[in-house]
């Protein structure tokens, strides 16, 4: 690994100390409420329901051909 100057290190040592403080969450807690969100949603995507496809007028309504 390339030596670092002394500003970079000082960068560094700062992001690890901002990552110390940040509120970790164990998986096995988070988990659940996030499928539960996901759950909740899955009407609402468009990916997913394809009803909501066709109301977007942005989606294209035939393929190209090339000629």
């Amino acid at each position: 690994m390339d030596e670092l100057d002394e500003t970079q290190l000082k960068n560094h040592v700062d992001s690890l100390k901002q990552q110390l403080q940040l509120k970790r969450e164990k998986t096995s807690a988070s988990l659940p409420d996030f499928t539960k969100w996901i759950e909740e949603k899955m009407n609402e995507d468009p990916f997913l329901n394809q009803d909501l496809l066709k109301e977007n007028p942005w989606v294209e309504s035939s393929k190209c051909v090339i000629i």
